[in-house]
């Protein structure tokens, strides 16, 4: 992404910007230097099936902390989830941004009990929305063992 000024402003995301660290904001233009966001769609072919475009400011969150969990970017990556989560409009962006949230306190469980049960949560509210439903099942059937 070659101007992430001008997608953040265009995405309305310039508060909420301006509100990070300095190491946040370097995590995000690090995390997002490879998405694809209006007006930047000459990087994809006009026949692209595989390209994701980024449309919204919550997609623009939940891809970047997508990229930055791999990582164990997780406090990051979480603050961009919540985010994204309070301004998101489209269902499928919520289900994205549950799943996200689910993996990383999935990833946190070892040294916080609480963060197995906020990652079930999440898991719940995606086989709720109908969204990924075979996924968060599995998520949970093994967390559950966790829980013992």
């Amino acid at each position: 992404m070659p101007n992430l000024m001008q997608t953040i402003k265009s995405f309305g995301l310039t508060e909420f910007y301006l509100s990070l660290s300095v190491s946040d904001k370097e995590d995000l233009a690090r995390y997002s230097r490879y998405l694809v966001c209006p007006p930047d769609r000459t990087v994809c072919s006009p026949l692209c099936d595989s390209c994701f475009i980024v449309k919204n400011g919550a997609q623009l969150l939940w891809a970047s902390a997508a990229n930055a969990i791999p990582d164990r970017k997780l406090d990051f990556a979480r603050r961009l989830l919540t985010h994204a989560l309070s301004i998101a409009g489209d269902n499928e962006d919520i289900a994205w941004i549950h799943a996200n949230l689910a993996q990383v306190y999935y990833e946190s469980h070892k040294t916080d009990r609480e963060s197995l049960k906020k990652s079930i949560y999440h898991c719940h509210e995606l086989i709720r929305m109908g969204f990924m439903k075979s996924w968060a099942e599995n998520m949970i059937e093994e967390m559950t063992v966790f829980l013992a």
